[in-house]
């Protein structure tokens, strides 16, 4: 891995550049924050515990409704406090935590593609990162994936700096080791477990052995110790064996040992949460492994012009693993250490790929760079072909929400962002097919990020929750305007909806499976609240002792077929809203 310094003249401008930007992008993760729709469990979880922290003044143990909560180390429920403390105790002010270091991440993606490359390199991936859908939609969430992923760039940085430098060294691996142990203390292993994987794996790859005794893994040892040890005695000590059954069985045996089919979901995430980037970075990775060369390689062909697996395999390492390409070599093994580690797991989630996002934004920006450089380079299939397939994603976009807007508006109100997506999404097409026309290349692919960021903030903001229309909102705010205190919400069959209404109401939200349950609940306290489905209610629960206190519909998920979209298309969707959509009612206690 090398670097090439930027001239001094330049340093001060750009900086500026990178600043203005970073806080753009920060605006754009905060607009309209605290409309998005609760979608995550956890963040039920982070924002009721860290309130409670606030209204009890006890900062050790996080307790959501009366449980202790152990899934996680302390410092994200600090950070959280500390923005309620300063914002108010609202969902805006914990979300805040998630958007300042989101805008935190585009400078350090910016310094880590400046060592492993050049400046040219650098300046696109910072451009590329708040673009990644999976990097904007976690910097809208409360929850703490963003933070711990930021803490893993700083991991990267100090490791690559470290690695680069001929002296002070130890600073750097001694930095590395301090955020490595910061991290663990947002979210645990992983916060190790990842760089730890990705720069043996690449020391392994680059046969680099030399640099192993320059790590000092024992030092490191003791660092991380230092900051994590703390924290995990004081729990011990309070908790004991309930604290350390908890982290042993459900926070590591669950995770690694499962019978869960071996499954493709990360792979799928990888692509589909990354778009547009993706269709390029699929592009880069065969122009590096020379899939798309027609010059024959530097290895024998066969006599039928094909080469054996195994020698496929020499060629691309041996392409790879050459010195000047060992910074795509670790930007390649940071992607995929931990797409395959995750992969294993039990649990499926997108936002575990966050990591991947800031290698997948440089490797591209590499790809865009070196084509900068090529006189020709933009004029090749490589780029053509994931160029106006973003240009046709874009235009879809604007077809498909031209066709929600038509279909939904005579029945549901339009929010504003959802207007401005097809606007964005068809004069953004049109601008960027001029520039290439034009052969602005440059300009292209700052326009391209540009429009990216944009039609996220429009889609984000509330043309999500409009499409996904949801009534969690409506009842929640029922609840909250009313004069008597409630207790508890019962949610019967409705467990998706569980987090949207602790999120909303900071109340106890329970999921509620059978009749029995929701009797006991119903007898046990005065002034319930139960949410459930219109026809579950009339079909099961006629005799009730409730009252309905408002009612809101949702949409089914159902597949819908080509000829039931041909109908929609002729005849609108008033005759179809009972087919596609159900109505959920909000039930309150008669003696409440």
């Amino acid at each position: 891995m090398q670097t090439k310094s930027l001239p001094d003249n330049l340093h001060n401008r750009r900086h500026i550049q990178l600043i203005v930007f970073t806080l753009l992008c920060f605006l754009a993760f905060t607009y309209n924050l605290s409309e998005v729709p609760p979608y995550h469990a956890d963040e039920n979880f982070y924002v009721t515990s860290t309130r409670n922290m606030i209204e009890t003044d006890d900062y050790i143990t996080p307790m959501y409704h009366g449980k202790k909560r152990f899934a996680k180390p302390i410092l994200f429920y600090w950070l959280v406090a500390i923005s309620y403390k300063t914002f108010g105790v609202n969902l805006f002010s914990a979300r805040l935590v998630s958007s300042l270091f989101g805008a935190f991440c585009i400078p350090i993606t910016y310094m880590i593609a400046r060592r492993l490359f050049d400046h040219k390199t650098a300046i696109i991936s910072a451009l590329l990162l708040p673009g990644c859908y999976l990097h904007f939609q976690i910097a809208r969430w409360a929850i703490t994936d963003m933070p711990l992923n930021f803490f893993i760039l700083l991991t990267f940085y100090f490791f690559i700096r470290g690695f680069q430098e001929k002296s002070n060294k130890d600073i750097s691996f001694f930095l590395m080791y301090i955020f490595m142990g910061i991290g663990f203390m947002i979210k645990g292993p992983p916060a190790i477990i990842i760089p730890a994987l990705v720069i043996s794996s690449y020391i392994f790859a680059s046969n680099n052995w030399e640099e192993l005794p320059q790590l000092r893994f024992g030092y490191g040892i003791a660092i991380i110790a230092v900051i994590i040890l703390p924290w995990l005695v004081t729990m011990l000590t309070i908790h004991g064996d309930e604290f350390k059954n908890h982290i042993l069985g459900a926070e590591l045996r669950d995770r690694i040992v499962h019978d869960t089919p071996f499954s493709l979901y990360y792979f799928g995430v990888l692509i589909r949460y990354h778009l547009p980037w993706s269709f390029f970075f699929i592009a880069a990775l065969a122009k590096q492994f020379e899939l798309t060369s027609t010059s024959p390689p530097p290895i024998p062909l066969k006599e039928n012009n094909f080469l054996s697996l195994s020698e496929k395999w020499k060629f691309w390492q041996n392409n790879i693993t050459k010195k000047n390409n060992q910074a795509f070599l670790f930007c390649t093994l940071w992607i995929f250490c931990p797409l395959l580690l995750f992969t294993l797991f039990r649990i499926e989630h997108s936002r575990y790929m966050l990591p991947v996002s800031a290698p997948i934004a440089i490797i591209t920006a590499r790809f865009f760079s070196r084509l900068i450089d090529s006189s020709s380079g933009f004029q090749s299939k490589v780029f053509k072909i994931p160029f106006y397939l973003s240009l046709t994603s874009y235009l879809l976009i604007a077809m498909l929400t031209v066709m929600g807007i038509f279909f939904l508006h005579p029945h549901f109100p339009v929010p504003t962002g959802l207007i401005v997506l097809p606007v964005v999404s068809i004069f953004g097409s049109v601008l960027l097919f001029i520039l290439y026309r034009s052969k602005k290349y440059f300009t292209t692919i700052i326009a391209l990020s540009l429009i990216q960021i944009i039609t996220l903030t429009s889609l984000s903001s509330n043309s999500l929750s409009f499409f996904n229309r949801y009534p969690m909102k409506k009842f929640a705010n029922h609840i909250l305007t009313s004069p008597q205190p409630t207790k508890r919400i019962g949610l019967y069959r409705l467990g998706n909806h569980r987090a949207r209404m602790g999120v909303m109401t900071g109340l106890p939200s329970i999921y509620l499976n059978n009749s029995e349950e929701l009797q006991l609940l119903i007898e046990a306290e005065s002034n319930v609240y139960v949410i459930m489905r219109l026809f579950d209610l009339e079909t099961d629960f006629y005799a009730l002792p409730m009252d309905i206190i408002a009612t809101d519909v949702g949409w089914k998920k159902l597949r819908i077929g080509k000829a039931e979209i041909e109908l929609l298309l002729k005849n609108g969707l008033k005759d179809y809203l009972q087919k596609y959509s159900e109505r959920y009612v909000l039930l309150k206690t008669q003696n409440g």
